[in-house]
């Protein structure tokens, strides 16, 4: 009996131990860990945006190119507009990726928001509150880019398919692309606020990395 106290003792002790180490552990660096973590989570996303923005700029020359000779002819646009269907569906599977990315990186990243109270230096803690404070500004900048993204890829199918009808009607055209490039507009004006947050993340970042005398990975 006194024996199975004993480990039973140890094993508490032991555990008591394990907890106290763990919160011993400065707010700061569980802050930049979890940073890190989320930065990790993002590996794709600058191959997936490059690879967005050249089938943007083709998809663009081609689409300009499907309204100028579908004022004339509507045959001589099918296989244009076949060919731009399935250019979209590359385009929203790439945006479906970059989001998958995202939303696991900020699971990696996590509530933050008392790890950043518990700083202790005043300077840092400002430091970590402005990284947070771009990152989340980011994160909810592409849940929006995200969602209009896919409005303007909807829209401009919607384009093609009045196009393709052979009974399509003038008015019916010109409301489809006023729609189009409504949600054009839009997605470029959230594509800008996720960049703007992408560059304040990596300066603040940086700084308080400096800061911290951390070196940063990459």
């Amino acid at each position: 009996m006194f024996k199975r106290k004993m480990i039973s003792s140890v094993a508490a002790i032991l555990s008591i131990m394990v907890i106290l180490a763990g919160c011993g552990t400065p707010a700061i660096d569980t802050f930049i860990d979890h940073v890190e973590k989320a930065s990790a989570a993002e590996t794709e996303i600058p191959a997936l945006f490059e690879q967005l923005k050249k089938l943007e700029e083709k998809d663009q020359a081609q689409y300009a190119n499907i309204l100028e000779q579908g004022q004339n002819s509507n045959e001589s646009v099918l296989s244009l507009i076949d060919s731009s269907t399935k250019a979209l569906d590359e385009r929203k599977q790439a945006m479906d990726k970059a989001k998958q990315q995202l939303d696991e990186a900020m699971k990696q990243l996590g509530d933050m928001t008392g790890t950043v109270k518990d700083i202790k230096d005043d300077a840092l803690k400002q430091q970590a509150q402005d990284v947070l404070g771009a990152y989340n500004g980011r994160y909810e900048a592409f849940q929006q880019l995200y969602k209009s993204y896919d409005e303007w890829v909807k829209a401009e199918q919607a384009v093609y398919e009045q196009l393709k009808s052979s009974d399509t009607k003038l008015k019916d055209i010109q409301e489809v692309i006023a729609a189009r490039n409504k949600a054009f507009k839009q997605a470029e004006q959230f594509k800008e606020q996720f960049n703007g947050y992408t560059e304040q993340f990596n300066m603040k970042k940086q700084a308080l990395y400096t800061a911290a005398g951390v070196q940063q990975k990459g």
